[in-house]
């Protein structure tokens, strides 16, 4: 009996755990393409711009 109490225990306990992590990864606000700007080409063009 005393080892099904802790079991269940155990088992709530990682369900809670999971469920918790779950609802902290936010899905994105935008669904579907859309087109993020390219920090990198940015900054690429950038420096060839001013010759650095």
């Amino acid at each position: 009996m005393t080892n099904l109490m802790l079991f269940l225990i155990l088992l709530g306990l990682l369900a809670y755990g999971l469920e918790r992590n779950h609802r902290r990864v936010r899905p994105p606000l935008v669904s579907g393409s859309s087109a993020p700007e390219d920090r990198d080409e940015i900054r690429v063009r950038s420096e060839l711009h001013h010759g650095h």
